[in-house]
């Protein structure tokens, strides 16, 4: 999936009928992050080894791992 960039960095969820099982974006889900050549969108695939601790994430440096926001912060 593709999206584009929001104010502050964020990155919109899509409603749940936009994904199938296989890609659907979950809470504490690690993401493996490319950005595109119009430097506006990033590319985010469901990385393969779930269970990588958040020093692992950081040592990679193209992971992020899903959190919930409160969207008050982006207002």
């Amino acid at each position: 999936m593709i999206v584009t960039v929001g104010k502050n960095g964020a990155i919109p969820l899509l409603p749940d009928e936009d994904f199938n099982e296989e890609n659907k974006l979950k809470i504490g889900g690690i993401l493996l992050c490319t950005l595109m050549k119009d430097k506006r969108s990033i590319k985010l695939e469901k990385f393969s080894d779930q269970s990588l601790n958040d020093e692992q994430i950081k040592a990679h440096g193209y992971l992020c791992r899903v959190e919930e926001l409160n969207p008050e912060d982006f207002e």
